[in-house]
């Protein structure tokens, strides 16, 4: 999950909030959000989500629910995959381990790893995975199904440790006082476990956490800064970098780390955040999203049954004709006179606009006349299915994005 203790706070807070911020719930509905709530309080996920699944399916533009809900799956996994969990050989063989015991280890791991494919958490977590696909696909402030999505699907998977014991004890030692609110004894115990360890991340990470808890946000960017040189890769940092920059009132930094991440990963939460810097420098941002009806990259069946379904039903032509150019990403890479376009997304999205009426996706058209058409769909836009497209489009046109995300400022 998070690198952070921070992000159960920041969960447990939305959950705390999420009542408050209905918009068109009934009141029988309401209570039954406050008889999942009180399920969750006691740990029967499922039961919770029992309730909550009906919910999202009734309010498809509720965020509040969608993000609960989000919440609820993803304890319930930790909690399925701890119970069904196996043991994975870990051992290293001793350099005198002969042929024979070699592969038999091997063969061992091989059989652990297909159990393991078949447990009944790997199937949950493809459940929790699909409902987060369409909670994005429905809903604009989706930000905890973003944010899982990106954790589970995309972050690199690495354990950052320490081979030194006395870092990692000193590293334990400041998650103890931290848990318990003392954030003057975690910064240092963190700083005595960098001392014996300088490379330690996490020890690193955590204690910009403990400054930034402290409301010390000088020191606490001065150490995100350095976590997201460490690792440059991962969103964690950089989100918590622009919030330390942003109570310190450096909008412009924070507006410029804010735009930075989302070229990484376009996380709902940071176009919130952006939306913050700006609206704190008195002015404003808006990314213009449009509710999707279909998944991306799909020619299969669809959940075509409300308004607007011949619209996005000309989108799924669009990618039909498109894919035999694609490979498996939807990356075009052979000649074709359909599009200019590098990209399958792009091209469905042009059919559309091309097949549809002139009054259909305003938006959409006004940044086609602008130049900026790839620009809105791959990142006003962005879905996780189409993410290797996105990416591949942000490696080469990072100047035009953020170009497009300053003309988003401007209207």
């Amino acid at each position: 999950m998070r690198n952070s203790y921070r992000i159960f706070i920041s969960l447990l807070l939305l959950c705390l909030l999420s009542l408050q911020t209905f918009s068109q719930v009934s009141k029988r509905d309401q209570r039954r959000f406050r008889r999942a709530k009180a399920l969750y309080v006691q740990w029967k996920y499922d039961d919770a989500e029992k309730i909550l699944s009906p919910l999202c399916k009734k309010y498809q533009h509720e965020a509040s629910i969608w993000n609960f809900t989000s919440e609820v799956q993803m304890l319930n996994y930790y909690q399925k995959s701890q119970k069904d969990d196996i043991s994975f050989l870990d051992r290293p063989l001793s350099s005198s381990a002969t042929v024979q015991e070699r592969q038999r280890d091997s063969l061992s791991r091989i059989f652990i790893a297909k159990l393991d494919a078949v447990r009944p958490s790997h199937y949950y977590l493809n459940h929790c995975i699909n409902t987060w696909r369409t909670a994005t696909l429905k809903c604009p402030d989706a930000e905890v199904p973003s944010m899982l999505l990106r954790i589970f699907m995309l972050d690199p998977v690495s354990i950052d440790s320490s081979q030194n014991s006395a870092a990692i004890r000193e590293f334990r030692a400041g998650e103890q006082s931290f848990k318990k609110q003392n954030y003057a004894d975690a910064i240092s115990h963190y700083h005595q476990a960098l001392v014996y360890d300088t490379s330690y991340y996490r020890a690193g990470l955590y204690l910009g956490d403990a400054y930034y808890s402290k409301h010390d946000y000088l020191f606490a960017s001065a150490c995100f800064k350095e976590a997201v040189r460490r690792k440059p890769r991962l969103q964690e940092p950089r989100k918590y970098l622009v919030d330390a920059l942003f109570q310190m009132e450096a909008y412009d930094d924070a507006k410029r780390e804010t735009i930075d991440a989302l070229l990484l990963y376009p996380e709902v939460s940071l176009f919130q955040k952006l939306e913050e810097v700006v609206k704190a420098q008195n002015g404003h941002f808006d990314r213009h999203w449009t509710e999707r009806v279909v998944f991306p990259n799909t020619m299969g069946d669809q959940p075509l049954n409300e308004k607007g379904d011949r619209d996005w039903m000309e989108y799924i032509n669009g990618f039909s004709l498109i894919e035999k150019y694609c490979d498996k990403d939807g990356i075009i890479v052979n000649k074709n006179e359909l599009t200019q376009s590098r990209y399958a997304e792009v091209f469905a999205w042009e059919y559309m606009l091309q097949k549809t009426a002139p009054d259909k996706f305003p938006f959409a058209r006004k940044m086609q006349q602008a130049g900026y058409l790839d620009c809105y769909v791959l990142l006003s836009q962005y879905h996780i299915d189409f993410n290797a497209q996105y990416q591949h489009f942000a490696a080469n046109n990072k100047e035009r994005l953020k170009a497009y995300l300053e003309l988003l400022m401007t209207l």
